[in-house]
């Protein structure tokens, strides 16, 4: 059965899609004024928006690609018929993942960039449309470990009193996601934390994937770019070299950032993300070969280097 589409009204470039039954979600759409050269999909975090891409978006746009991205369900403008926890797992978000790429995507050029949870929907759309994707860019992903939603953390609170606390854990966000000044951050409250806490909870007590460990990561073998903040609250710099060490084909940029990469350090991003795209994965490791290892690492037939920028 086709998917459903009527226009959006802020954004020429935005469409609500009914891509499954009760999952009606607001894509992105944007191509550029020439022909394009291939698809980037940009995946957003947990309790994010497309809109957290918006300088990525503009970048690459410019640069001739055809960009497509999204509200995840229950997320920014993505409407929520019925707010059931069912409806908001790891693997009901591979099914819409999957529903956007069979949809919007090329034959065999497409990009898939995540940033935070939207890494694991990369890995899983290559493992599971390996011939349609070219490369994948991953930014503040963490290791090659199996999802598990957390035992003890603040989303064991009643859901009405995290609602209560919405306004302060936004504040505490801004510091904890952000190595620079949260005054100098250009993004909205509404922007910054799109969801509402019901559905948050939600999410993180779904996010669960018991496949997603070392063999399985193991087995993307396209060219991987890793970017981590060396501030990052979140991800710790031990998990993301387990990550580069595991991908056979990876290389790690380390910024001077927080775990928001893509607004923090937006022009850093695009310009590693833009050299990576018009480079092989080989030539672009040797041109970053400034370690930042304690210890060296035995080479095991990979081509990767963790580096810093």
């Amino acid at each position: 059965m086709p998917s459903k589409v009527c226009p959006a009204s802020e954004d020429d470039h935005e469409t609500f899609v009914e891509i499954r039954k009760r999952r009606r979600v607001l894509v992105y759409e944007r191509c550029p004024d020439r022909p394009s050269t291939a698809t980037v999909f940009f995946y957003h975090g947990a309790g994010g928006t497309y809109k957290q891409f918006k300088c990525q978006i503009a970048h690459f746009v410019a640069q001739g690609y055809r960009v497509v991205s999204y509200d995840m369900f229950g997320h920014g403008r993505s409407h929520v018929t019925a707010a059931e926890q069912h409806l908001f797992t790891f693997e009901q978000y591979c099914y819409d993942a999957l529903s956007l790429s069979d949809r919007y995507a090329n034959d065999n050029k497409n990009i898939l960039v995540g940033h935070s949870y939207g890494t694991s929907l990369c890995t899983l759309l290559y493992n599971e449309r390996r011939r349609k994707v070219q490369k994948l860019v991953l930014i503040s992903g963490g290791g090659p470990y199996a999802l598990a939603p957390e035992k003890l953390s603040i989303f064991s609170l009643p859901t009405a009193l995290l609602s209560c606390f919405k306004p302060v854990l936004i504040k505490v966000f801004r510091k904890v996601c952000f190595h620079s000044s949260p005054a100098t951050v250009s993004l909205s409250d509404a922007e910054l934390l799109s969801i509402e806490m019901a559905f948050l909870k939600f999410v993180m007590k779904g996010q669960r994937w018991d496949d997603g460990d070392e063999a399985y990561h193991a087995l993307i073998t396209c060219p991987v770019l890793l970017l981590l903040g060396k501030h990052d609250n979140f991800i710790s710099l031990t998990d993301e070299i387990s990550m580069n060490l595991i991908l056979p084909s990876s290389v790690l940029h380390v910024l001077d950032g927080g775990h928001m990469l893509p607004i923090e350090c937006s022009d850093e991003v695009n310009e590693l993300i833009s050299s990576f795209l018009t480079n092989d994965i080989e030539t672009h490791s040797r041109l970053h070969a400034t370690t930042i290892c304690k210890k060296p690492v035995k080479d095991e037939g990979s081509v990767s280097r963790t580096t810093e920028v």
